[in-house]
């Protein structure tokens, strides 16, 4: 069975890799991917330069008008600038008018609209109610959709409490944030130090890697934009590099430290970690209960002397599992058939309640 996607990008970035930084952006591309791969029909609205594969792009949105709002509101270095995800921001309102119009042109009974701009992008929603908008990634605040996909059994039971929902809901479901397990390279031997990759800001836990890391007499190497003051103990900072660099010094790493102090809603970072066969020491909550196995892939600590021990500890892991499990779980290929299965179950329920057994 196929199905008709309007595809509805970010408005602050490119569809490209290039905006590696941008972890909305790179799901974009890769849940278009997952779409062909199913054979839907995809319309992308976004930018001008795009390689998430579609049907038809279409430009809501010029790299000029994308620079001027952006540098208006919110500046920052070229190529990753935040925009306000919020729809009074001038950039959405621009981009979400021309959506809707863009989208009235060319929807058909049955079609979907999927989002990951949470109420950024309601005002589409709102408009064309006709047709069923899936918010099909959520690791954000601000959800709104009658037809909800999340990151994680975790967040979405923290939004349903946020949101003081009492109740299950049964057109939500949870489906993991999917990774091109290509992009990765696995190495059975890695090299003798540690590596936070992230935004340098405190609730990331950064004090937590520097520390720990001196502590356990393990070099830390750092990758990330942000506050570099907030880099200590002796750690080393790489910079903001790109994908490759990025994904090459995860592979040749011992251990990834992930301690974040907020409740991650998946933590991407620790399953592209694990696609290496690295493994990743986090915090206790979170995505990272379900993305890492405890004691097998990784450990997550709940104070700094279990941090510590647990970087000592890395070195029997059997990297070669942490490889398998995470492909298994995260790839492409083993993401693709639960959006299926979702589209599938979505599709059956035009002008139906829940209760019917057709």
């Amino acid at each position: 069975m196929s199905f008709r996607i309007h595809l509805l990008a970010l408005p602050n970035t490119q569809t490209t890799r290039a905006y590696s930084l941008d972890g909305f952006c790179q799901v974009t591309i890769r849940f278009a991917r997952i779409l062909k791969s199913l054979g839907y029909h995809v319309t992308l609205y976004a930018s001008e330069e795009n390689e998430a594969p579609c049907d038809e792009l279409v430009t809501v949105i010029t790299k000029e008008e994308q620079q001027t709002l952006l540098n208006a509101t919110s500046p920052g270095p070229t190529p990753y600038q935040y925009a306000y995800i919020e729809e009074w921001s001038p950039i959405w309102q621009l981009a979400n008018a021309r959506m809707v119009k863009e989208i009235r042109k060319r929807k058909q009974p049955g079609d979907f609209i999927c989002s990951i701009g949470g109420s950024s992008q309601k005002p589409v929603s709102d408009a064309i109610p006709d047709l069923m908008f899936v918010e099909y990634s959520i690791g954000y605040n601000g959800s709104f959709s009658p037809y909800r996909v999340f990151e994680s059994h975790v967040w979405r039971h923290a939004t349903y409490a946020a949101q003081q929902i009492p109740d299950g809901r049964f057109y939500d479901t949870v489906i993991p944030t999917p990774f091109d397990a290509g992009e990765f390279q696995f190495r059975e031997r890695p090299e003798p130090f540690a590596l936070y990759v992230g935004r340098l800001v405190p609730r990331k836990g950064l004090s937590i890697a520097c520390q720990s890391a001196k502590l356990a007499g393990i070099p830390l190497k750092i990758i990330g934009h942000g506050d570099v003051s907030l880099v200590t103990h002796g750690a080393e900072y790489l910079g903001a590099v790109d994908a490759d660099t990025r994904n090459d010094y995860m592979a040749r790493a011992s251990v990834l430290l992930c301690p974040t102090i907020y409740v991650e809603p998946f933590g991407s970072i620790a399953v592209e970690a694990q696609m290496c066969g690295t493994p990743v020491i986090s915090t206790d909550f979170g995505g990272f209960v379900e993305t890492i196995e405890h004691g097998k892939t990784g450990w997550r600590c709940n104070y700094l002397g279990e941090f510590v021990r647990a970087l000592r500890s890395v070195g029997p892991l059997d990297r070669r599992y942490i490889w398998q499990r995470a492909t298994s779980l995260y790839s492409l290929e083993a993401v693709a058939p639960q959006y299926d299965q979702y589209f599938k179950r979505l599709a059956t329920r035009w002008g139906k309640g829940w209760d019917t057994v057709d």
